[in-house]
């Protein structure tokens, strides 16, 4: 690619977004772009699961033929971490159910 080649689409890409936008001192608001948040439905709390692999477990050993037992050990490590991920998430937004913290459960 020559110089004048890169100059070329430079220009091609900053005249593609001329025109487009809201004008100058029009700018739109959070809420005309996101809506209204009265239209959202209510937020339910969350639920920690206690075993996060049973539905994966349900569905029988892992198709890695001789890695049975390993490939089952990480994926369990994968739901596991997701559950604590979601958890600390729920925690933060403050959206955690009521019976999941009765649970006793406790940190990492």
């Amino acid at each position: 690619m020559t110089a004048t080649n890169g100059a070329d689409a430079a220009r091609r890409r900053s005249r593609r977004g001329r025109g487009k936008g809201p004008a100058p001192g029009t700018a739109k608001t959070a809420g005309d772009f996101w809506g209204s948040a009265a239209k959202l439905p209510p937020v339910q709390d969350v639920t920690v699961s206690v075993d996060p692999s049973a539905v994966v477990r349900s569905l029988g050993r892992p198709p890695f033929s001789g890695h049975e037992a390993v490939s089952e050990y990480y994926l369990r490590a994968v739901y596991d971490n997701t559950v604590k991920l979601a958890e600390v998430l729920a925690t933060a937004g403050d959206l955690l159910s009521e019976t999941a913290d009765s649970k006793g459960r406790t940190g990492p």
